[in-house]
């Protein structure tokens, strides 16, 4: 529909203006509940102030979305969808309501409690959620393929003229369980090409994507995690919301010369903009825009990440209004994660979890490989687990590690080792699959010069749970070779291989051998741009999530004893070492080839590995 022209002057011109939550994975307060503690650079109530006096300006209009991944992602949201009644709000829910914000998507964890929680979730809203391309949800009326925001914006000729903004939004294709493939999602850039002409026919003069996937590929290959670029060359969308890979866009930092305009926020030319998670910032995308005959256009946008505040004073009401939502089932959440599940008489850190192998990653890999021994019957090929590290510091902060003393192991220490509700999958792979996943997983490193003493050894643009280890089997990562994959598991390099001497009970893994392989369900659909697997080749999903099965194994064995099993080592490569970075305190816990260089003035500590 065209927008009508003005008599009275032409072209009038106003603002728009877009914000953007994504990720927060229930962080309403400012609170650490992995490492119980105030943490004040997170949490929606340090945004909360800012993101209303934005939306109070009288000369812009404001349109405030979430990103999705929102009802689950900490010890707080698993009490609450324990204990929710289906007739009560979630505090989420309704702490957004008193934001006033104006649509949501869903992101893939919104689906870890199930489809019966998340519609009883979804019921309370008064704002519109649109998920285009999940096209079970849209039968009941909770969950839109798209919406209509009707507004005015004040113009430039004094008046307030009327403008439809289309909202439709996107999860990652990836995001079902194994175990309910009803819930499949399609292909995103796919589903845009489909929903935008029925957008434009029920009169939007601008679209918004709420795109819960990040910056990956620039190739348009079907069932893209990560598919913002090829979303953004969908004709029609105008503006980017994103999410899902906890970064932030734009970041001047980025130097790229590509389609994804790190420096000015934009994909294809189109203004696009990623705030992080767990509500440490929030996303501006500011539109100029001009009405002319043809309808409204865009004349110029600017795009910009928003840090919480961290200045000290009273508080707002609408910040103790919101802390007032989660007050009691907060209090009852920290006394819950103080629960001993067993006594450790070693400590288990994070600091150096994709340095060298990893306690916390062990201990998860031993309570796959044991719970998937227990539900296969009969003969089966022998069992591997794969797991990563979900508190590694990196983007998320100094904050970000396990690091559990002699003594008790707690429901808080088990939550920091699994932080989601994902369920255990058994796949079947080869040998030479299995060379693959590592070399997946071994992205993670730059390529390392012999010789040098000082090279930084962890690619920017990787995370540490995409950094994958496979117990089980013992190898070696050599680093002067380039990467087979890039961080977004695209291969560059087909006849690269960085993972050598890899062995099974001391005989050399070939490429017909077949294993069962203990996994996350999120990593059996692909998810962190991993292959995804066959459903043939998924051989068991459980019932119970990772961390109950954690839970189970560690009261079973009654009391953690064991040290790291030295699975796997980088190469050696003479004469050569690289640093990297790591909390201060990881100074107390090195062992092996590890030296502490020094602390810098952001408080991150810097280290040296040699090879």
């Amino acid at each position: 529909m065209k927008t009508p022209f003005s008599s009275t002057v032409q072209s009038p011109s106003g603002q728009l203006r877009l914000l953007e939550t994504t990720d927060l994975h229930m962080q309403l307060l400012d609170y650490d509940y992995f490492a119980d503690r105030q943490d004040p650079t997170t949490g929606l109530v340090k945004l909360a102030d800012q993101i209303a006096a934005l939306r109070d300006d009288p000369l812009v209009t404001t349109i405030l979305c979430d990103n999705g991944d929102l009802i689950q992602g900490n010890p707080l949201a698993d009490y609450l969808a324990q204990t929710l009644a289906p007739d009560q709000t979630h505090p989420i829910i309704a702490a957004l309501d008193m934001l006033q914000y104006d649509a949501i998507t869903l992101g893939n964890h919104e689906f870890d409690y199930g489809p019966v929680f998340l519609k009883s979730v979804l019921a309370k809203a008064s704002f519109p959620v649109v998920c285009t391309n999940v096209p079970a949800f849209h039968g009941d009326d909770l969950v839109k393929p798209f919406t209509i925001l009707e507004r005015d914006i004040p113009c430039d000729d004094g008046i307030r003229h009327p403008i439809k903004i289309g909202v439709i939004g996107f999860a990652p294709p990836q995001f079902a369980d194994a175990g309910n493939p009803a819930l499949n999602a399609t292909d995103i850039r796919r589903a845009a090409q489909d929903i935008v002409p029925q957008v434009k026919a029920a009169g939007a003069d601008i679209i918004v994507a709420l795109c819960h996937s990040g910056i990956g590929l620039a190739e348009d290959i079907p069932h893209l995690e990560n598919a913002a670029l090829p979303l953004a060359q969908v004709a029609g969308i105008d503006a980017l919301l994103l999410g899902h890979t906890h970064e932030v866009f734009p970041d001047a930092t980025i130097a790229t010369d590509g389609p994804a305009d790190y420096a000015g926020g934009r994909l294809h030319g189109k203004p696009a903009v990623m705030a992080g998670f767990g509500a440490q910032s929030f996303g501006v995308i500011e539109l100029t825009l001009r009405r002319a005959q043809g309808g409204w256009q865009i004349t110029d946008h600017q795009t910009r990440v928003e840090r919480a505040s961290l200045r000290k004073g009273p508080e707002s009401k609408l910040r103790q209004d919101l802390r007032a939502l989660v007050a009691t089932p907060h209090v009852a959440t920290v006394a819950q994660m103080q629960e001993p599940v067993v006594n450790t008489t070693v400590p288990i850190t994070s600091y150096f979890a994709t340095l060298q192998p990893d306690f916390s990653q062990q201990l998860m890999a031993q309570a796959m490989q044991r719970a998937t021994n227990a539900a296969l019957e009969g003969a089966h090929p022998p069992v591997l687990a794969a797991t990563s590290s979900y508190r590694f510091g990196g983007r998320s902060g100094l904050g970000h590690y396990i690091d559990i003393p002699v003594g008790p192991i707690t429901l808080r220490d088990v939550a920091a080792i699994f932080p989601f509700a994902d369920h255990l999958c058994a796949v079947r792979r080869t040998g030479k699959q299995l060379r693959l996943w590592l070399e997946r997983a071994a992205a993670h490193y730059n390529r390392m010069q012999p010789g040098l003493c000082n090279q930084p050894l962890i690619s920017p643009q990787s995370a540490g749970y995409n950094c994958d280890a496979i117990f089980g089997l013992s190898y070696q990562i050599d680093l002067t070779q380039p990467a087979r994959f890039d961080t977004q598991g695209r291969e560059i390099n087909p006849n690269a291989s960085r993972i050598v001497q890899m062995r099974f009970q001391d005989q050399t893994v070939e490429d017909d051998d077949v294993f069962i392989v203990a996994t996350n369900s999120f990593r059996a659909k692909g998810g962190g741009g991993f292959p995804q697997i066959a459903a043939d080749d998924i051989v068991y999903t459980s019932r119970q999530t990772l961390r109950d099965i954690l839970i189970k194994d560690l009261k079973a064995i009654g009391s953690v004893t064991a040290k790291p099993c030295q699975n796997w080592a980088f190469a050696p490569i003479p004469n050569t070492a690289a640093a990297f970075v790591s909390a201060p305190q990881a100074r107390d816990h090195i062992t092996g080839p590890i030296t502490y260089i020094r602390q810098d003035a952001d408080g991150r500590a810097r280290y040296r590995i040699t090879f």
